[in-house]
């Protein structure tokens, strides 16, 4: 009886012991990003935003072919570039609009906009002050992507995050050079 009783203990212990594991084997594993990896795909979201109507209004409005080029070429790759971040959001199942505050951003600058009624000044704009003033405008609303690709790549740690930041700040520095080479 007690071979019994001790075979059916350890039989007992050894499928508590099975489930245990199984149970380890089953949780989740860490995710492979943090909050800023989020922070960074949710403000390039919000900063793609403005940015798609200032360069749907310069491949409509501008009046130098470069210019309406640039326009063009900038909005596909932010086309792109959106539907990646979106879908790595997705993926994460984090929300692609930020839930902090609305003032959590100050203590790194924020993250400057440009807004409806500097875009209906623009509008009114023809020729040469309307492409001036467009290049000037998309020069300044690109520092404001430098700065998210580098509090990222300082910060991230989400490897596919990390190398759209850095790929951000290269590319968008090299925009801004060529730009300010326009308007020059």
């Amino acid at each position: 009886m007690r071979r019994r009783l001790a075979a059916a203990l350890a039989a007992t212990l050894l499928l508590l012991a099975g489930c245990g594991k199984g149970g380890e084997a089953a949780a989740a594993p860490a995710p492979s990003y943090n909050d800023t990896d989020v922070m960074f795909l949710q403000m390039m979201l919000a900063h793609h935003e403005p940015a798609a109507k200032l360069l749907a209004l310069g491949e409509r409005q501008a009046g130098d072919p470069a210019v309406k080029a640039v326009a063009t070429e900038l909005s596909a790759a932010q086309a792109a570039e959106t539907d990646t971040i979106r879908a790595r959001l997705t993926s994460w199942g984090r929300p692609l609009v930020s839930t902090a505050h609305a003032g959590a951003h100050k203590a790194h600058g924020g993250l400057p906009l440009l807004d409806d009624a500097q875009l209906l000044k623009l509008s009114a704009l023809t020729g040469p002050e309307f492409d001036t003033t467009f290049l000037t405008m998309l020069i300044g609303h690109q520092h404001g992507a430098v700065e998210l690709a580098r509090m990222e790549t300082a910060s991230g740690i989400d490897p596919a995050t990390r190398d759209l930041a850095s790929r951000t700040d290269e590319t968008v520095r090299t925009q801004i050079q060529r730009l300010l080479r326009m308007v020059g």
